[in-house]
């Protein structure tokens, strides 16, 4: 079987990784009154010493000077780090991002602030930033805010040339805790978005809201010619699948010949499946 490169797997692991955030919250059980509910749930206002404050603005105004060169990682960073990185794993993509780009720490900082200035600057990056994997970081921070005003953004987002830019949307409307309008979003990109992996994510992310677009457009997709495409849709049928995916799933495993990690996808996700598959239903009360 073909053998593919380290860095291609790296894009596939991180691609793969993104998608474990929850889209909202449970309520409490118990017998507690709805509005003593929702003031139990409701967090408090963020405290924010004025010198952290004015600090990250201070470097939020010079993100575009502060600039990590990678490429002679062994001078600037411990070889430790340089041999994370060339692994591979999500963790060691993230941290290459984080230290690569100020601006994704400093859109991780202003979500945590309920000031208005600093939510302000955060929908500013979201919204207008010229590096595409400063806007993404920012475009999921907006979305811990909730806020049904960041619509707009996200339909901008959706619609933008870069692809990082579009999967920092999608993303973060997987985050955002408003499904109703998270849906159609994900559908339409689904349907139209130009990179075929943003296209099985997004169906990914229709499976994972329950709509029932999502796993048929999975399941089409494991016929796709790239690799890539069918290694994702098995993985994500594996999360989201139903018991009957199983056997679907096994009877691919002999018929592929040219990729391992298609056939790593499918052995993975027919395990997940096949205990569902065996799980004993539960009596009826």
């Amino acid at each position: 079987m073909t053998r593919l490169p380290v860095a291609a797997f790296a894009v596939l692991l991180f691609i793969l990784g993104c998608a474990d955030v929850p889209v909202s919250g449970a309520g409490p059980a118990g017998s507690a009154e709805p509005g003593q509910a929702a003031a139990a749930l409701a967090p408090e206002p963020v405290k924010v010493d004025p010198v952290i404050s004015t600090t990250l603005l201070a470097v939020l105004e010079d993100k575009n000077r502060v600039r990590m060169d990678w490429t002679e990682c062994n001078k600037a960073m411990p070889p430790a780090m340089c041999e994370i990185v060339k692994v591979g794993s999500p963790i060691g993509y993230a941290l290459k991002n984080r230290y690569l780009n100020i601006g994704v720490p400093i859109a991780e900082g202003l979500s945590r602030n309920e000031d208005p200035v600093f939510r302000e600057q955060l929908v500013t990056l979201a919204r207008w930033d010229s590096n595409p994997e400063v806007r993404s970081a920012a475009l999921v921070a907006v979305a811990v805010f909730g806020d049904l005003k960041h619509l707009d953004i996200f339909r901008e987002a959706l619609v933008h040339l870069n692809a990082a830019v579009r999967f920092g949307a999608m993303e973060g409307l997987l985050s955002w805790g408003h499904p109703e309008m998270t849906i159609p979003l994900l559908a339409a990109a689904s349907e139209r978005d130009p990179e075929p992996i943003l296209r099985v994510y997004a169906a990914a992310g229709l499976a994972r809201l329950k709509d029932p677009r999502g796993l048929p457009k999975l399941r089409a997709m494991l016929d796709d010619p790239g690799w890539l495409v069918k290694a994702m849709a098995a993985r994500y049928l594996g999360e989201y699948g139903m018991a009957e995916d199983y056997l679907t799933l096994v009877s691919r495993i002999g018929r592929e010949q040219n990729n391992d990690f298609v056939v790593a996808e499918y052995c993975v996700s027919a395990l997940k499946l096949f205990g569902r598959k065996t799980r004993p239903a539960r009596s009826q009360p």
